[in-house]
């Protein structure tokens, strides 16, 4: 697996000063930092995220704020605060970032469920506001696909593909999830999207493991997914970019790393 590996602590709860610095130690090439809970970049931890980011060989990546964060809404209020908060996200972190903020494409109301292209116009609007601001920034914006919950956008090849044509620029591009394409049982067509459109580019990768049907984030080989197609997928793609283990504990990236490196081995 030529993919170089990043941390990403999904408990936004826990306090990431107590496993930040364990990170390069670990053997981790990069930490994305998840701009919610208690990894916002603001105030005293953004001193933090600095610190990282000039003492260490970590390289940073962003994923941005996702709890009650809908940019397919239909609502304007809460579409131009969802805006506004990735926005900010991004303001206080890019001097840290190289290259990537991961965005998800959002999710249908009981209102938009009704009429779900308006849904999917909104998301298009929505990543091409965000594109034009993350430019500016030297920023790439990944659009993630999402796992299988009824009303998300984003869960299959097709609306992703839509989506990204819609907004139509050089900055966005998709985050192939492997853990959410296993609940939706669709890893191969996204492994493989470029037999359905060839300038889909997967510039992200997201990793942690599940059983097929909830997304669990366990660590890599304690769930179902088949690793070793994931792992030729990616190579036969030419991805040479980050894969992030998006885990609950440092204790569990730690197991994935071992995980990855006895599947190289094989």
């Amino acid at each position: 697996m030529r993919a170089k590996i990043s941390f990403s602590c999904v408990d936004a709860t826990s306090n990431p000063v107590d496993w930040m610095y364990r990170l390069e130690d670990a053997g981790f090439q990069g930490w994305e930092i998840v701009g919610e809970g208690q990894q916002k970049v603001e105030g005293g931890f953004r001193e933090r995220v600095k610190e990282i980011y000039e003492t260490t060989n970590l390289v940073l990546s962003l994923h941005a704020p996702l709890s009650d964060i809908n940019i397919a809404s239909v609502n304007r209020g809460i579409w131009e605060e969802s805006i506004r908060q990735i926005k900010e996200s991004i303001e206080n972190t890019y001097e840290f970032v190289e290259h990537i903020c991961v965005v998800h494409p959002g999710i249908l109301s009981p209102l938009s469920v009704q009429t779900p292209e308006k849904a999917i116009q909104k998301a298009i609007e929505g990543l091409t506001a965000l594109c034009e601001f993350a430019a500016e920034r030297g920023l790439r914006i990944a659009v993630e696909n999402l796992p299988s919950i009824n009303m998300m956008l984003g869960r299959y090849p097709d609306e992703l593909i839509q989506i990204v044509r819609g907004v139509n620029m050089d900055n966005l591009g998709i985050c192939l999830d492997v853990a959410h394409a296993n609940t939706t049982k669709t890893l191969d067509e996204f492994l493989n999207i470029r037999d359905k459109a060839e300038d889909m580019e997967i510039i992200h990768l997201h990793a942690s493991d599940n059983f097929g049907a909830d997304d669990l984030h366990l660590p890599l080989g304690k769930g179902n997914l088949d690793w070793k197609k994931v792992s030729n997928g990616i190579n036969d793609y030419g991805y040479e970019g980050r894969m992030v283990m998006e885990l609950y504990t440092i204790e569990d990236g730690i197991a994935s790393l071992e995980f990855v490196s006895n599947l190289s081995l094989r």
